[in-house]
């Protein structure tokens, strides 16, 4: 079996990396540079200061690696829900080298463990039912392969990475093509091989996409009592999906109403970054370990 590719290794996320140094860095750390010696070496210590669960650890190496020679010894793992104080690494080499990534370092750290940290909490919401939580498509441009990677070190699943990943006829397809039925029979006819997913916002929707063979149904925005009359006018014949404007605080009514999907684009869109530190000190003896 072909091990599977390390999302860390995409070449989007070097990408990543080299932008938000340049953005953050410019032409260089003016204040360490004037006030902090060449060759000061240092210590930094990254701690959790509230609870969390840990993504993106891999990233603090990823950054340094830009910017100068450091020894990272990372002190947690990555999807370990840890209290606050916890510490997460440390960090040893040139101060004004770990000072240059400090910034960059946090907000990756800090925005995709509060991901995982919003997710896990969403998962375990559900723990013991089918029901399984998913991502969506939006997400911030130029970090959805990180991003989609903290909501699978959280515990939850995603969905399309790319529009070439699945076919998901949504309501500006059905606008375009004259209802769902025919969104779904063009798409069935044009791709036999694939999953069929299509959106519908209303029961009447509902009932075109089955006739049409849809294999998954997504319902959009729909209350819960129309939610409810739809899983029954479904029967089993397709997957469900449940999306739009779904919170955390709702996901336990939605998963009762039995669908198998909840898709949820505030675990990408609206997770609130973290507490993570990054404390800086003259190193202490040989490096860490």
């Amino acid at each position: 079996m072909v091990a599977a590719p390390d999302p860390l290794e995409d070449p989007a996320v070097e990408r990543v990396i080299a932008v938000a140094i340049e953005e953050d860095l410019g032409r260089g750390d003016v204040t360490s540079e004037a006030i902090v010696p060449a060759g000061r070496r240092g210590r930094a210590t990254v701690q959790a200061k509230s609870a969390l669960v840990v993504a993106g650890l891999p990233l603090i190496a990823r950054v340094y690696q830009r910017l100068g020679p450091v020894a990272v010894a990372v002190r947690s793992a990555e999807g370990a829900a840890v209290p606050a104080g916890t510490v997460l690494a440390e960090v040893e080499g040139d101060a004004r080298v770990l000072l240059a990534g400090e910034r960059t370092v946090l907000n990756l750290l800090q925005h995709l463990s509060g991901i995982a940290t919003l997710t896990r909490r969403c998962v375990e919401d559900l723990a013991g039912g089918a029901c399984v939580i998913r991502d969506t498509r939006k997400t911030l441009p130029g970090l959805r392969v990180l991003e989609k990677y903290a909501v699978r070190i959280g515990g939850g699943t995603n969905h399309r990475m790319r529009l070439d990943d699945g076919v998901l006829i949504k309501d500006n397809h059905v606008a375009l093509v004259g209802g769902v039925g025919a969104a779904v029979a063009a798409a069935k006819r044009a791709l036999p091989a694939h999953e069929i997913e299509v959106e519908c916002d209303t029961l009447a929707e509902v009932d075109e996409a089955l006739e049409a063979g849809a294999d998954v149904i997504l319902f959009d925005n729909m209350a819960p009592g129309e939610m409810a009359r739809a899983v029954r006018l479904v029967g089993g014949r397709a997957r469900m999906e449940a999306s739009g404007g779904v919170t955390p605080e709702r996901i336990r009514e939605i998963a009762g109403l039995k669908v198998d999907y909840i898709a949820m684009g505030c675990l990408t869109h609206s997770a609130p970054a973290v507490d993570v530190s990054m404390a800086i000190g003259p190193a202490d003896g040989g490096p860490a370990r």
